[in-house]
């Protein structure tokens, strides 16, 4: 029986049978929309299934056929290869819709913005739940719609306890990590509490007979949770979390764990309480797994294992926190770190990118993994006075993690690196993975890396010359790498830095461009480019895009103006879906931020 003819059904049966009959309705309802969601689920993970059989089948290391590595600059630099139309069509076609879906943003709020890809989920999102609520409600009548809206918002509720956790299963799928997820977990979230709005309202307003009304424990607890859920909605709205992050997180677990016990005791009374508790064991499963992650990574059982962290102040605002561990990571992943004697709770974690790369150490499996902190309010704020106080001491701490998905850039034949701020966290591991796989004969087709940091306080030079003086040495052929770094604020002249070495200093000041700086004032740096003032992005990308002989990757990470000023240079100009066809080559974007691959 079809769902439009027994909806007409309804309005001629009996009380039971139409309890009945609208029942196996709203089951057909929520499976059809769990069906649609599987769908999108699936079509993901074949995306990344064959992402993955790309990579392996047609990765092309920068070797010759001899074995031989290929010239640096002659040769990487030279007339680029002869593309085929077909392939230039595929590289217009495939930058036109990269363009479009997530280089184009659209303004949401004071300050906020949204590529139209995340924009597009939410609305799609959005819509077919509002498509499956509506049809076959015989002239939207709340008698249709009013239990069908709170069955299909339960269902969903697992669905938004996964996609908030540190671990699931989507993000194995997928390949999409879970911090891009929230764009589908808000979106999905946001649909629960407008469903189940809609069915309080309709309720209330049909009318609640005596054995449904509030006197009832199991309304007073649907009372409870919708609460619960609407604290939570208004707490999560972008100014609210970024204003107080550390009130909005411990609110949003309070006030979520309220709505879902509470909701679960509403549903319970009329049978449907199996689409909420799944939820309960989702979550309780995510957090097992992190603990054991958290026990493993810090030898809790070892008390000779010392536990701790060095926290040093690099900067006026940048703290760097070293902590010694046996843990492996991808560069450009992060973890969350605990600091018992620093947070306001014990167990406070907070999210950091990992601005290290694993590299053993001797015989030791125990690694070095540094985090780049900016001091800015709340807890950062507190470790930077902490670090003031007492620079090179050490204070008890934990680390949940590895997280995230990163890009492997050995594919690219050209990586621009730019960061703004601590944005330098992400970008700098990338830099130093690519180094150490030349270096070490590993496969790889990168050529050329750019690597930009814009940074406001020229104090930071010090520290950051000495690593990528390092990294520059460890190169090898055919890997050029041009570090650029901008200092943006008024702080000037640049400091002096000691030279690595004797051989590395002989470089003469000319790599220095300077505005306002007296000559006497500037060092001497090897292969470094020191640059007061603010980096021309678009003229900087369509040189690099139009010299590289193949694949570029523009990673970027930092504040949203500098992520927002990349899109639109990369949306014209040597990156535009024109310059790929006649032969440019393609572009791909990678924003560390929350949203999607770019």
């Amino acid at each position: 029986m079809s769902a439009s003819h027994s909806a007409h059904i309804l309005a001629a049966t009996p009380s039971a049978a139409q309890r009945a009959l609208r029942k196996q309705i709203q089951i057909a309802h929520v499976r059809q929309l769990w069906m649609f969601l599987g769908g999108v689920l699936a079509f993901f993970t074949l995306l990344n299934f064959v992402r993955y059989l790309w990579s392996k089948l047609f990765f092309t290391p920068s070797t010759r056929a001899d074995g031989t590595k290929e010239k640096a600059d002659e040769e990487k630099h030279s007339a680029r290869p002869r593309v085929s139309t077909p392939r230039r069509s595929w590289w217009a076609l495939a930058t036109g819709f990269r363009i479009v879906f997530f280089r184009w943003s659209i303004p949401i709020g004071p300050s906020a913005i949204a590529s139209v890809t995340e924009l597009s989920f939410i609305c799609v999102y959005i819509v077919a739940n509002l498509v499956w609520l509506l049809v076959n409600t015989q002239d939207l009548q709340a008698l249709f719609y009013q239990d069908r809206a709170a069955l299909m918002a339960s269902s969903q509720i697992p669905l938004v306890v996964a996609l908030a956790g540190k671990n699931n299963v989507i993000s194995w799928l997928t390949g999409i990590s879970h911090e891009r997820l929230n764009v589908l977990h808000r979106a999905a979230a946001r649909t629960i509490f407008i469903l189940l709005w809609i069915h309080a309202v309709a309720r209330v307003v049909s009318g609640l007979s005596p054995q449904n009304d509030f006197s009832h424990v199991w309304m007073q607890c649907g009372v409870l949770g919708l609460t619960g859920l609407t604290i939570a909605t208004i707490l999560s709205v972008r100014p609210i979390r970024q204003l107080a992050f550390e009130f909005f997180l411990v609110t949003h677990i309070i006030c979520v764990l309220i709505f879902i016990v509470g909701g679960y005791y509403h549903a319970k009374e009329v049978h449907f309480g199996d689409y909420i508790w799944p939820a309960l064991l989702i979550w309780g499963f995510d957090r097992a797994l992190r603990m054991g992650r958290l026990v493993l990574n810090n030898r809790i059982w070892n008390r000779a294992h010392p536990g701790n962290a060095l926290v040093e102040l690099i900067s006026e605002d940048t703290i760097r926190l070293t902590l010694r561990r046996r843990i492996s990571w991808a560069p450009g992943q992060h973890a969350y770190v605990i600091l018992p004697t620093v947070s306001n709770l014990p167990f406070e974690a907070h999210p950091f990118t990992i601005a290290s790369i694993p590299e053993d150490d001797g015989d030791s499996k125990e690694r070095d993994v540094v985090f780049l902190i900016r001091g800015r309010g709340g807890f950062t704020r507190r470790l930077r006075e902490h670090a003031a106080r007492d620079h090179g001491s050490r204070v008890p701490a934990f680390i949940d993690g590895p997280y995230g998905c990163p890009p492997d850039l050995r594919s690219y034949t050209t990586c621009i690196l730019i960061a703004g701020g601590s944005g330098i966290s992400y970008t700098l591991p990338l830099l130093l993975n690519l180094v150490r796989v030349s270096a070490q004969g590993g496969q790889s087709a990168v050529q050329r890396i750019v690597f930009i940091w814009a940074v406001r306080n020229a104090d930071h030079i010090k520290w950051v010359s000495t690593v990528l003086q390092e990294a520059l040495a460890r190169a090898t052929q055919p890997l050029v790498i041009e570090p650029r770094i901008y200092v943006t604020g008024k702080k000037y002249p640049i400091p002096e830095v000691p030279p690595a070495s004797q051989e590395r200093s002989s470089v003469s000041s000319s790599s220095i461009e300077k505005d306002d700086i007296s000559e006497s004032a500037l060092p001497v740096y090897s292969a470094l480019k020191f640059i007061h003032g603010r980096p021309n992005m678009k003229q900087l990308l369509s040189e690099e895009i139009e010299n590289s002989p193949g694949p570029v990757s523009v990673d970027v990470a930092g504040p949203s103006p500098l992520a927002e000023s990349i899109r639109r240079a990369l949306s014209s100009g040597a990156a535009s879906p024109a310059s790929a066809f006649k032969g440019s080559s393609p572009v791909t974007l990678h924003v560390e931020a929350f949203g999607m691959v770019h």
